[in-house]
């Protein structure tokens, strides 16, 4: 995917003992963004963002490199890798997640909202609501898939990012992040006891879901605005799981208003 007109600057920091890779781009207030399933891919909508932020998207575990999968087992240890990576960066960030990266983005808010200055969940995984639809992703092919996750899966966004048959040169990265995601959802892509904990993320929230996604509906959304304590909602309209995607400009338009309203850095 290709950003539109911003380039970010590629590095590797260290968070804690793993070796960890950070995209870089714009100035202004820490946003530190986890990717979804798709993996770390910089796009147009990390590159309006980062025209008020300064945007750091590092590489969950094992989504790059599966040698960093080790001892990654559970969403807990996602959030000690994260908490190690806030403190190599020295920022208190706001913490935006898309997807399984919104999940851990919630798991960490809960148990240190002292190192965030806000938190941004979108379209995340993480809650089970009952009756609610959440389809798994890991029975399904790219085909099946792409009328979930794109309002339109005839689209040029849709085919560029979920082919049927992956590109030789993002082949293996994306074999990495199907296997590093499986590690932590294949079996539950939820925590049963995260909607309780969520009281405990006492941070400014922003809920942004695109709201034709039908792999993590809207009731996944305000069962999260609902729970968490300073929390608004905003559906996007003609977008579904990626919102940031298909509808960047009105994406990155929600999320300036959420972070001017939290003031100077």
């Amino acid at each position: 995917m290709a950003g539109g007109g911003m380039t970010p600057n590629e590095r590797t920091v260290v968070a804690g003992d793993r070796p960890t890779r950070v995209l870089e781009c714009g100035n202004g207030r820490p946003l530190v963004w986890l990717h979804d399933t798709l993996g770390n891919r910089w796009s147009e909508g990390h590159s309006l963002v980062a025209e008020f932020a300064r945007v750091l998207t590092p590489s969950l575990p094992g989504f790059d490199d599966s040698a960093t999968l080790d001892g990654i087992d559970a969403a807990e240890d996602v959030v000690l890798w994260l908490l190690d990576f806030l403190v190599a960066e020295n920022v208190r960030p706001v913490l935006l997640g898309c997807g399984l990266g919104g999940w851990m983005a919630a798991e960490l808010a809960v148990r240190y909202p002292e190192r965030l200055s806000g938190l941004v969940l979108v379209d995340a995984y993480g809650l089970r609501v009952e009756g609610a639809l959440a389809a798994d992703e890991f029975a399904l092919t790219a085909t099946m898939l792409r009328p979930l996750v794109f309002a339109d899966p005839l689209g040029n966004a849709a085919q560029a990012n979920l082919p049927d048959v992956e590109p030789t040169e993002r082949f293996e990265q994306t074999l990495h992040a199907r296997v590093a995601a499986a590690r932590l959802a294949w079996q539950f892509p939820y925590d049963r006891k995260l909607r309780a904990r969520l009281r405990r993320a006492r941070v400014p929230a922003l809920v942004v879901w695109g709201e034709c996604d039908r792999l993590v509906s809207t009731e996944h959304a305000r069962a999260y605005a609902d729970a968490l304590p300073h929390a608004r909602l905003e559906l996007i309209a003609q977008a579904a799981h990626y919102p940031y995607i298909e509808q960047p400009r009105a994406f990155a338009d929600v999320v300036h208003g959420f972070v001017a309203e939290l003031g100077e850095a």
